[in-house]
């Protein structure tokens, strides 16, 4: 039994008070001896025993009420537990990622938490409250009620390491007792083992499970081929379960219905393709019905206006397999001997290659400088005649070396080979090479040579390779890593608008519109307007967008209000896995709800106060002062 008032208990001390009362009504008188009262004796005895008792029977319940009214104004009370008395900090994490949309007994499972949370937390009740995208510092129920009711899902995901480490982190009163209480699913989308409790932190899980997990998603969809007045859109399914039915998938033009087809899922997985006529670029969205996940239902894509990458080879040596490369109708391509240049073109190109060129003028070097410092991009080819200089584009010291060398790496991480190799190859057909420069080590290497220095690597905006790629020199014309190296090298040059790109992802979208100096771009849709990172060129804007966005949906870009494209966003499909965590992965203190939840906190929290029946006692104690003093004789 603890006390809130301990001071109070120096109030006993006043128990001496009855106590000296009692000892003076206890003094002796003196005895005087009357004729004729010998039979009186035996009676004048047992009536001072029977006084005695009632004064000693008055005095302790005097005491006890006295006792019992000091003990009621010292509060004394039981806790609930061991950190009852302490101060504590609570910070409760709400799971609002995707998977959270699934249905429980009560509805969506986050709707219904954020609900259950808000309506039965107590009122005075101060805690950090954080989900996947926001945070509630410090706050009551009273006071986040609108805002956590108006949240939304969230494409962010945060995996539980990190979510125990943002909780400790806002738990700052070093004196308080931590406490974090999780509230999720639990998916298990990174198949890693559940992180243990943090040292000196209390944890709480609660899991909230769906009642069904089948669910039906649109995965991804991509250009199959696309000509000048038609496109073919692939679009992948998949499902967690076995489907015996069709299943029928839409696809929408500004929200007109465009075309509609179905496929049965074989393996639990299908393909539709969709072959449309389209003159002007489509803003869609593809769409099925599915009692599962919502989110995954729809997928919003737009094709966005045809520009072609402009490519520029500049030619000291033969261009043929660089005029097989870039024929694609998606490039520009201009083709051109060194000495007849039209140096006004280069500005307007992305790329552009010097194949071999043996003299730079100044006037050259200062176009391409011009152009790699303003974001286009430089390829060069050295020539290996000895009289070949590029010191002008900040190449100094250039010198072959009559050495064969063998090309024996691949940097499988760099851009270039970026969805080019399923798996990393071992036994590959490396070509050769007969002269090489002398100083051929760099930052960032993209095929290397077996003594590891490289052959190709990137400065800047500048590739750079240290052989000549003529037939006499090298075979590499011949290798199959020719087309990927050149045909990335110009894809990134202008990153070509894709039918989508991913939330919470710094996206790298090259928007083909010259602007003035003052301009800027902005995206928009009927809910959401934000001003993007960009950075302008002279014949592009770079923009990075994706991480700002919380909504899917298509995105027009505009500039003084007037649209030039339109870009897609979606949320990524890894919460639609639906793996979870079992229970025997969580380990001790799960709970299954909310309600499991608030009453087990409510009875480590959960003071009793005894004050009042001390009131009570002492009440009974002076009744039965009275009832001794009037019936006791």
């Amino acid at each position: 039994m603890l006390f809130k008032n301990p001071i109070i208990l120096y109030g006993l001390f006043f128990l001496i008070v009855p106590i000296i009362v009692h000892l003076f009504q206890l003094r002796k008188f003196s005895k005087v001896s009357f004729t004729n009262v010998a039979f009186l004796k035996p009676l004048i005895s047992q009536t001072r025993k029977s006084r005695q008792l009632k004064k000693w029977l008055t005095l302790l319940a005097r005491c006890a009420a006295v006792a019992c009214i000091v003990i009621a104004f010292a509060q004394p009370f039981l806790p609930g537990s061991k950190t009852a008395t302490q101060e504590k900090q609570t910070a409760i994490y709400l799971d609002n990622s995707y998977s959270m949309q699934l249905n429980g007994k009560n509805g969506e499972l986050y709707k219904n938490a954020t609900s259950q949370l808000l309506e039965k937390l107590p009122a005075d009740k101060v805690f950090t409250l954080f989900t996947n995208d926001k945070v509630f510092a410090h706050t009551n129920r009273q006071q986040i009620t609108n805002e956590l009711l108006s949240n939304n899902y969230s494409s962010t995901v945060l995996s539980f390491d990190q979510i125990q480490l943002k909780a400790a982190s806002l738990l700052d009163d070093k004196n308080a007792v931590k406490e974090i209480i999780l509230i999720s699913d639990f998916q298990n989308s990174t198949a890693t083992d559940f992180p243990d409790t943090l040292k000196n932190v209390k944890r709480e899980l609660v899991k909230l499970e769906p009642q069904e997990i089948n669910n039906i998603s649109i995965d991804t969809a991509f250009i199959v081929s696309q000509a000048s007045n038609s496109i073919k859109i692939q679009v992948d399914l998949r499902s967690n379960y076995k489907i015996e039915q069709p299943v029928t998938v839409s696809l929408d033009n500004n929200n007109i219905l465009l075309a509609k087809t179905s496929t049965v899922l074989e393996n639990n997985k299908g393909t539709v393709i969709f072959e449309i006529e389209a003159n002007e670029p489509i803003t869609g969205r593809i769409y099925l019905e599915d009692q599962g996940l919502s989110y995954d239902n729809e997928l919003f894509i737009s094709t966005g206006s045809k520009k072609k990458i402009k490519v520029l080879s500049i030619n000291g040596a033969d261009s043929n397999f660089l005029d097989r490369l870039y024929s694609d109708q998606q490039f520009d391509y201009t083709s051109v001997k060194e000495r007849d240049v039209n140096y006004n073109l280069i500005k307007e190109q992305n790329i552009v290659i010097l194949n071999e060129v043996i003299n730079l003028p100044a006037s050259l070097s200062k176009e391409i400088n011009s152009l790699t410092n303003k974001g286009g991009y430089l390829v060069l080819i050295p020539s290996d005649k000895a009289t070949a200089n590029y010191t002008s584009i900040g190449l100094p010291g250039i010198e072959f070396n009559e050495i064969s060398k063998k090309i024996t790496t691949i940097n499988f991480n760099h851009p270039l080979f970026k969805g080019v190799f399923n798996k990393r190859i071992s036994n590959f057909q490396y070509p050769n090479v007969n002269s090489v420069l002398k100083s051929t080590n760099a930052l960032d290497p993209i095929l290397k040579y077996g003594d590891g220095s490289s052959f190709l690597y990137k400065n800047q905006n500048t590739y750079v390779f240290t052989s000549s790629l003529n037939v006499e020199n090298s075979n590499f014309q011949n290798s199959p890593l020719i087309v990927p190296v050149f045909y990335n090298m110009a894809i990134n040059a202008l990153p070509v608008p894709q039918l989508y790109y991913e939330l919470d992802n710094n996206n790298e979208i090259a928007i083909n519109t010259a602007v003035n100096q003052d301009d800027i771009l902005n995206l928009s849709n009927e809910s959401t307007q934000i001003i993007p990172r960009q950075q302008a060129y002279d014949n592009y804007v770079l923009l990075t967008a994706g991480k700002e966005l919380s909504l899917s949906g298509n995105y027009n870009v505009t500039v003084k209000n007037e649209n030039i494209s339109t870009l897609s966003f979606n949320t990524a499909r890894a919460e639609n896995q639906l793996k979870y965590y079992s229970d025997a992965d969580l380990g001790n203190n799960l709970l299954e709800s909310i309600d499991d939840l608030l009453y087990k906190l409510n009875q480590e929290e959960n003071i009793l106060s005894l004050w009042k029946y001390f009131v009570m006692g002492a009440l009974f104690f002076l009744i039965c002062e009275l009832l001794i003093l009037k019936f006791v004789k």
